[in-house]
């Protein structure tokens, strides 16, 4: 029976030798490392609870956010399913694979839940060796403008080697990877962490081919380059464009932050009664399961500066 650091040092091991494939002119094939990455997410956030991790929307959102880090690589849409299933197989056996039933699964088509290698599961439960799994997983499998991009969205310093530092050398790009990193930790933090709920309207519709919510800031960031979460709502497109001009605001109030309206100051009509008035006077709306709140001073920013001073 291996030690706690022999299966640690194990699971590295295998972490970095995924069997991945490599495309000319595609490079090294990100799918299982960013499966990998979209089920550390689902621990730390405590969606992911036991060993058994299922085809559905939670999994498939966080992959979907990862897949912009190589969107410009790849050139494709992502392709879910297939490490999903693969890193069940011989070669990589993270996990066992079954159909939406529980019987044994070995095609794409039909795997709709995964059994964690038990060992590999104790690993991922302690946040160093997720911290270590990120980092080599990073290093082994993307490119330098994708591990700069990663970095970022993880807080973590760029691995040190010979083609980083090269890249680092053109500094609009270098910046560009970051800019890029910490934009998809905001949008992903924020809608991830308000359970993908619109605060305006309690709203929420989320299946594996997207969700409705968008993560906004609260104080623009084109004035603050506040990326922090606290800084952000999830909306609604409709809710997010009339928050971005000044049609409603948040006031807090005790522990709930109630809605403000700029009646008078614009006119609406719609035949279903879908009207933002009726939300004036109303508090905000949090999923039961949202880790998240705004911060006070981001939504006094907001209230001083873009709410509309007619209302």
């Amino acid at each position: 029976m291996k030690s706690e650091s022999e299966n640690r040092a194990h699971w590295l091991g295998k972490l970095a030798n995924l069997n991945a494939a490599k495309t000319p002119g595609l490079g090294v094939a990100p799918h299982k490392p960013l499966m990998i990455f979209s089920v550390m997410d689902l621990i730390e956030m405590r969606i992911l609870r036991d060993r058994w991790v299922a085809y559905d929307a939670d999994l498939v959102t966080r992959f979907r956010d990862y897949w912009d880090h190589v969107v410009v690589r790849r050139r494709n849409l992502p392709e879910i399913t297939l490490p999903f299933n693969a890193l069940g197989g011989e070669r990589n056996a993270v996990w066992e694979r079954f159909d939406e039933h529980g019987h044994p699964s070995k095609s794409k088509l039909t795997t709709r839940l995964c059994h964690l290698d038990p060992n590999l599961y104790d690993c991922l439960l302690d946040s160093g060796f997720r911290l270590a799994a990120r980092q080599v997983l990073i290093a082994t499998y993307f490119t330098p403008s994708e591990q700069a991009s990663l970095c970022e969205r993880f807080r973590l310093p760029v691995p040190d080697t010979a083609e980083m530092a090269k890249f680092a050398k053109d500094r609009e790009s270098f910046k560009a990877s970051q800019k890029k990193g910490r934009d998809i930790r905001f949008r992903a933090d924020v809608d991830a962490f308000y359970r993908y709920t619109c605060a305006l309207t309690g709203y929420c519709v989320q299946c594996t081919r997207g969700y409705i919510v968008h993560a906004c800031h609260i104080h623009d960031h084109s004035k603050s380059g506040n990326d922090d979460p606290s800084n952000g709502l999830a909306l609604t497109p409709d809710a997010h464009w009339m928050l971005d001009k000044g049609l409603w605001t948040a006031i807090p109030k005790g522990d709930d932050f109630i809605v403000r309206v700029a009646l008078g100051g614009f006119t609406e009509s719609s035949p279903y009664g879908h009207l933002l008035a009726r939300h004036h006077g109303k508090p905000l709306h949090f999923h039961e399961e949202a880790e998240l709140r705004p911060a006070v001073e981001h939504l006094e920013w907001h209230r001083v500066h873009r709410f509309l001073k007619s209302a």
